[in-house]
């Protein structure tokens, strides 16, 4: 099993621990001079219950509701807080106008406890401004000072003193603050920036884990940024994930979340994953950290009925040779593969792409038609991708499909931005991966798939025309014929408004010239990503004789050369006519 021990800051170990007789007690704990971005930690136990005193200095910018530099202590075991330091409960010290100060006192059972210092340089966290004249003072002291020098002028002067008069030095035990949960069966904690952790794990019965994690999930955000999952590897079902209504406030900021209960699983074989984004981790955060800071990422713990013979760990193994491999996509890359399936086979699809969320719609996607008819019979969507890593656009597909025997096309489109090694925001976690590779599912055998060349595809016999892929200006025309009254099924894809069509097909009787059929705004339907795209999917009865199909484009927006979002079938951006179902 793949381990992730961090690093321990060397704030965590070096602690100022002073022994020394106060006006408040004797002191037995003393955190001080953070640097900027330091979290300051250390660990004390308590052999009886009793009273300490708590001295702060801690510092507040002057528009934040929340401090940038305070204190708080939690429960080494239930890692819930027993005292948080609160700008509300401060005093401003005299002479300064951004350091804050607190003498309190509170009462603790017997226990293990641990005591935090944080300094964070963010100025834009829970700002407030009252009136038009903060509002420009603001703007003034925005663009006028350096707030970061502004803060580290000060932090010599902050520090949290922890003392007693109940307690003497054999009372307190100090220990080291790591954040490390004992009885871990699998530990990711402490995780920084652009992390990507996985590890296997197996049960040979039911029984439960208990899921101890904290992550990332900002307010308006879709999906959480830093956050966990579990698959199983033979199905590739996600049987548990991170999401804002399992999980609770984790403290700091809100966008601090915590996942702290027991997850049922039965008998089977699964991998667990955790990912990070580029920014709020232990690398730094950018807005206040959690109660619990070091506990970052995920930690499985035994749970109620759990059964340690019964649990074993495995090294995941890797994805092995791709059976179509369409990846390290670049931008403006339009690529497919061709494979015969040879029997009814489960594929595991591995894609990784760029959704749009303000269109709703992936922009560097993939899918797979069956070859003779056109026909997609599996594609990347919002709903049956998960976040990728790194940006929020970046979603990915990790799952199996079954498929019957037949003929099949696998493609992978891209736009101009954000691809494999041209990104405009942060990465994936796996950024080669950046398109689609097919590989052995369940069950899957030597022989099951040949990889075809488009030469090699068998044409099917009941396509009359095929005109598709068609681009800016082009004037296509095709006969056929048929013998008998006949119900033929028309797939068309065009570009149109309300008023004509621009991209669009109809067609003629040979011997009248006469039009049978013709796409238009009315009889069409949307066809996915820009509002032009337009779709004709039905069928229609023809009598016996010669038909000519025709299909124009005007000098824009056609297959692979979008000025709009591209349809979701962009392949068949055109016209293909077969014989309709009886």
């Amino acid at each position: 099993m793949k381990r992730h021990m961090k690093a321990i800051p060397t704030a965590i170990i070096a602690l100022m621990v002073v022994w020394s007789i106060s006006a408040r007690g004797e002191t037995f704990l003393k955190l001080e001079r953070p640097d900027l971005d330091d979290i300051k930690a250390g660990g004390f136990e308590l052999t009886r219950t009793g009273k300490i005193n708590i001295t702060a200095v801690g510092l507040n910018l002057k528009y934040q509701d929340d401090l940038n530099v305070y204190a708080w202590i939690i429960n080494h075991d239930t890692r819930e807080p027993v005292w948080v330091m609160e700008e509300r409960d401060t005093d401003r010290m005299k002479g300064n106008r951004l350091l804050r100060r607190i003498e309190t006192s509170v009462k603790l059972e017997k226990g293990k406890y641990e005591l935090y210092l944080f300094s964070g340089s963010y100025m834009f966290s829970n700002i407030s401004i009252h009136g038009t004249g903060d509002f420009f003072e603001f703007l003034g002291d925005l663009f006028g000072s350096n707030h970061e020098r502004d803060i580290e002028e000060y932090l010599d002067d902050c520090f949290v003193e922890l003392s007693s008069d109940d307690f003497k030095r054999a009372d307190i035990n100090l220990f080291e603050a790591t954040g490390d949960l004992p009885g871990a069966l699998i530990r990711y904690n402490r995780l920084g920036d652009s992390e990507y952790m996985q590890s296997g794990f197996t049960f040979d019965k039911v029984m439960s884990l208990h899921v101890y994690s904290v992550f990332e999930f900002p307010s308006g955000s879709r999906a959480p940024v830093d956050y966990g999952w579990i698959i199983n590897t033979d199905t590739r079902d996600k049987v548990w994930e991170i999401d804002r209504w399992n999980s609770e406030w984790a403290g700091g900021s809100r966008k601090n979340r915590i996942f702290d209960d027991d997850v049922e699983l039965p008998k089977g074989n699964y991998l667990l994953y955790f990912v990070t984004d580029d920014s709020h981790s232990m690398d730094g955060f950018n807005a206040n950290p959690p109660y619990d800071p070091f506990n970052w990422g995920i930690t499985l713990l035994p749970g109620k009925n759990f059964d340690r013979a019964a649990f074993h760990t495995f090294e995941p193994a890797g994805k092995g040779e791709p059976l179509i491999d369409l990846t390290k996509a670049r931008d403006d890359d339009f690529l497919q593969g061709s494979f015969r399936l040879n029997k009814e086979s489960a594929l595991r699809i591995y894609a990784i792409g760029e959704y749009s969320y303000s269109d709703r719609e992936f922009v560097d996607y993939g899918w797979i038609q069956n070859a003779a008819s056109g026909k997609i019979v599996w594609e990347m969507t919002g709903s049956n991708t998960e976040y990728a890593g790194g940006a929020q656009k970046n979603r990915m597909f990790d799952g199996n499909i079954t498929l019957p025997k037949g003929e099949y096309i696998a493609y992978y489109m891209t736009d101009d931005s954000h691809s494999y090694k041209d990104w405009n925001d942060s990465p994936p976690f796996d950024p080669g991966a950046w398109g689609l590779a097919i590989y052995p599912g369940p069950d899957f055998k030597s022989g099951d798939l040949a990889k075809l060349s488009k030469f090699d595809l068998t044409k099917d016999s009941n396509i009359l025309v095929k005109m598709v892929m068609v681009g800016d200006d082009e004037r296509r025309r095709e006969k056929f014929t048929l013998d008998k009254q006949t119900r033929v099924h028309i797939y068309a894809i065009g570009e149109g408004d309300s008023d004509e069509m621009f991209d669009y097909g109809w067609i003629t009787d040979d011997r009248s010239g006469r039009s049978v059929w013709e796409m238009t705004w009315r009889n069409t339907e949307p066809a996915g990503g820009a509002r032009k795209n337009r779709l004709f999917d039905d069928d229609l009865i023809l009598d016996p004789g010669t038909y000519e199909v025709y299909y124009i484009s005007d000098g824009s927006h056609s297959f692979n050369d979008w000025n709009a979002t591209r349809p979701r079938d962009p392949i068949n951006w055109g016209i293909t006519i077969s014989i309709g179902e009886r």
